[in-house]
């Protein structure tokens, strides 16, 4: 059994939130005080049933938004909440931990029917890719964690980013919180039987040797934009870092304005390209 397990949490994935048009979980707003709730509760659920199969030690990356969206009074007291440092880089601490759990994921961008689907920035990014194909957050993260020999072992959230999931990772264990309709519709599950769920499949997950994937190099990620002002000043800082980069050459627009696609040899540069 993994003993050491780390959760990242991102907030839309939860159950009974589903947000309002034209709109992300912003800070304040009536959804994002239902999701920061309802997410301190799944947390819970899954440190109970860990604790009591022999964790030794549960931890909590909020990573919504930057942070700042759980109150630790709502927390299990065994739960620590991480403080990241400022500049450093995604999940720099998870060599700490033997696994990585997913709570709250979301579709990626463009995902028909997926519950406010988004790729790390709503208002900004159109996708990314990587070596042709479309990812998503989870995507993102479990390379970087597989980068540390962390295997991602779990991952709650809706059936449509559950599904990505496994994508991504074939061999995780996932627990459907929600069934996604359209952006901002979907079907809520009791809570109750949601969190008896999340505790027992939890613990199964993290029972298991599961396998790290690690992204071979070199390896080609694609971000697109919503405007090209952003293409254009992402272009001049990956350039800045060394990295290899341009727009796609396309035969209509000469050169796609609104993308960067980028040549990566190693896990430093890959996160500073997502």
């Amino acid at each position: 059994m993994y003993e050491r397990i780390l959760i990242a949490l991102d907030l839309e994935g939860v159950n009974n939130v589903e947000g309002v048009p034209y709109s992300g979980l912003s800070a304040g707003s009536d959804q994002w005080e239902i999701a920061r709730r309802q997410a301190a509760l799944e947390v819970n659920a899954a440190a109970r049933a860990l604790y009591e199969a022999g964790a030794k030690k549960v931890a909590l990356w909020d990573g919504h938004g930057g942070g700042s969206n759980i109150d630790a009074a709502d927390l299990d007291p065994r739960v620590e909440l991480l403080i990241c440092e400022a500049g450093r880089r995604r999940l720099y601490f998870v060599e700490d931990y033997d696994c990585i759990c997913y709570f709250g994921y979301h579709a990626m961008e463009g995902t028909l029917g997926g519950v406010l689907a988004h790729t790390m920035n709503s208002k900004v990014i159109q996708y990314y890719k990587l070596n042709g194909s479309y990812i998503g957050e989870v995507d993102m993260d479990a390379y970087i964690a597989a980068e540390q020999g962390i295997p991602s072992v779990f991952f709650a959230a809706g059936d449509i980013a559950c599904a990505q999931a496994r994508r991504a990772v074939p061999d995780i264990v996932t627990v459907v919180t929600k069934q996604e309709l359209e952006r901002n519709r979907a079907v809520f599950r009791d809570n109750e039987e949601l969190f008896a769920e999340i505790g027992r499949e939890i613990v199964r997950a993290v029972s298991r040797e599961a396998q790290t994937r690690k992204l071979t190099y070199p390896a080609t990620v694609e971000k697109s934009f919503k405007r090209v002002e952003d293409a254009a000043k992402y272009l001049t800082k990956l350039t800045g870092y060394g990295i290899c980069a341009d727009h796609p050459e396309d035969e209509i627009l000469g050169k796609d304005a609104h993308t960067v696609r980028a040549t990566v040899h190693d896990i430093d540069a890959f996160i500073r390209c997502i």
